[in-house]
């Protein structure tokens, strides 16, 4: 069973159609990535979702339940839609507390909850101070700690790092990275590239309410034409052993090293990653990062959100 189904999803208003026949699902376990242009119809698409606004036509499955047949259907589900705001004169801690109340966290269980939850957005610290005197990035951390107060299974987030800091977005991020270990399902709105291939394990693109692909970020990429480059950051020096050890790979058209700690590499058609993850230990280089250079998913997102035929992979 899939965490989310969208099937055929329509929405209209009067002669607008914003969002047009759009599908996708999300398995358990996955972050999914919803992509797009401003206008494309994102926020639309998770405000159907949420029941904020009724579709037009189509299907909403949460959990193999139909939101429209069942109002039950998004329990265990954690939203942050849009810019929610808090009370300015609550602290994180009355907040939380009335969301407690709100969503039925138990009495036994709700001063245990609301610390692990502000524990896990690093809001601990901030408790009894007043949300209004709060950085955006912080009063974002305590948007998403309402979300996840209740411990839910599967997380709506509509651009929950716009309008940050740099350092605002890495925090947002990095929480995001730990409800990912937890095994949590995620639909994540975004048009900031590098923050859905850092952490999303597949992509919807949307332009114009319209579904223009949809799958695997890795399978996405390896339908592109052209070279693909991975960068590998290393704790020790590059050796030429592990050059001439990595050149040997199929498909290896370039080993470039930026600096003595930092290696390009340029694959034709599908990487290896997971043999250069090996090729890395057995040289005893100490792996440090592995990425996708930002340029091939640049180069996916304008190809997909320019004009063209829809293309889907189920």
């Amino acid at each position: 069973m899939n965490a989310i189904e969208i099937q055929s999803l329509t929405k209209a208003f009067g002669s607008f159609v914003a969002v047009s026949n759009v599908s996708m699902n999300v398995k358990r376990g996955e972050f999914m990535g919803l992509l797009g242009p401003n206008g494309a119809g994102k926020s639309t698409t998770l405000k159907v979702i949420t029941g904020l606004i009724s579709p037009t036509s189509g299907n909403v499955m949460i959990n193999g339940i139909d939101c429209s047949d069942h109002s039950n259907a998004m329990d265990g589900v954690g939203c942050v839609i849009e810019t929610p705001e808090c009370y300015p004169n609550f602290t994180p801690m009355e907040v939380l507390q009335y969301v407690g109340r709100l969503t039925g966290v138990s009495r036994n269980d709700m001063k245990e909850r609301i610390r692990e939850t502000l524990e896990e957005v690093r809001m601990w610290e901030w408790r009894d101070k007043k949300v209004g005197k709060f950085s955006k990035g912080m009063r974002q951390r305590v948007s998403i700690a309402q979300a996840l107060l209740p411990d839910p299974d599967i997380l709506l987030f509509d651009e929950p790092t716009s309008g940050l800091d740099p350092r605002g977005m890495i925090e947002v991020r990095e929480i995001l990275t730990g409800l990912k270990k937890q095994g949590k399902s995620l639909l994540i709105s975004t048009h900031i590239l590098s923050e859905a291939s850092e952490i999303c394990d597949a992509i919807t693109v949307i332009r114009r309410g319209q579904t223009m692909m949809s799958g695997k970020v890795r399978d996405l990429m390896m339908r592109q034409e052209g070279d693909v480059t991975i960068q590998i950051g290393l704790r020790n020096d590059v050796t030429d052993a592990f050059i001439k050890d990595i050149s040997k790979f199929g498909g290896v058209t370039a080993v470039d090293c930026s600096d003595k700690y930092t290696v390009n590499i340029t694959f034709v058609g599908a990487d290896d990653r997971e043999g250069i993850v090996d090729v890395v230990r057995d040289h005893k280089l100490g792996l440090l990062s592995l990425n996708q250079k930002g340029s091939d998913m640049e180069s996916l997102y304008m190809s997909l959100t320019a004009e063209g035929d829809t293309d889907d992979i189920k």
